[in-house]
C-alpha cells in the first residue's frame, strides 16, 4: 500500500516537472533580454481590483528590472520593480497598483516569465515572453 502511494506520488511529481519550462544549460546567464506581456486579475471584486496591466521586464546578469504600465494609457508607468533572479529562475518581489501592494512569486523559463501576484483583496497572474 505504501509502495503504491509512493509510485503514484512519484508519477505525479514527474508529470508536473515535465510541464514546467526549465532553464536552458547556462542557467540564469541565458535569460538576458526584454520580456513583455500582461498582468491580469484572477480573483477579487471587479469594483475594487484592476483588470489588467502591461508588463515589461529587462533581465541582465541575474537582475530583473520591471515596469508595470496602465493598460488604458500605455505610456503611464504604474510602478517599477527590481528583483534578483535565483539560480532556478525564481523571482520574489512586490509592486503597488490601485492602492494595493502585491507580493509577486514568479519564475523565468527558457523564454517566458510567469507569476502570481497576491494582494490583500486581489490576485493577479502575469505572463510575458522574451522579445529579444
Amino acid at each position: 500500500m505504501i509502495r503504491a502511494r509512493f509510485l503514484l506520488l512519484a508519477a505525479f511529481a514527474g508529470a508536473l516537472a515535465a510541464c514546467t519550462e526549465r532553464l536552458p544549460p547556462g542557467g540564469v546567464a541565458t535569460l538576458d533580454g526584454i520580456y513583455e506581456g500582461d498582468v491580469t486579475r484572477s480573483s477579487g471584486p471587479v469594483y475594487n481590483c484592476p483588470t489588467s496591466f502591461k508588463l515589461r521586464l529587462t533581465v541582465k546578469a541575474g537582475e530583473a528590472r520591471g515596469e508595470i504600465f496602465d493598460s488604458q494609457q500605455p505610456d503611464l508607468v504604474v510602478d517599477r520593480v527590481l528583483a534578483f533572479v535565483e539560480a532556478d529562475g525564481r523571482v520574489i518581489t512586490a509592486f503597488r497598483a490601485s492602492g494595493e501592494t502585491y507580493g509577486v512569486d514568479g519564475r523565468f523559463g527558457a523564454s517566458t516569465f510567469t507569476a502570481l501576484a497576491n494582494g490583500r483583496t486581489c490576485s493577479m497572474s502575469a505572463f510575458a515572453r522574451r522579445k529579444q
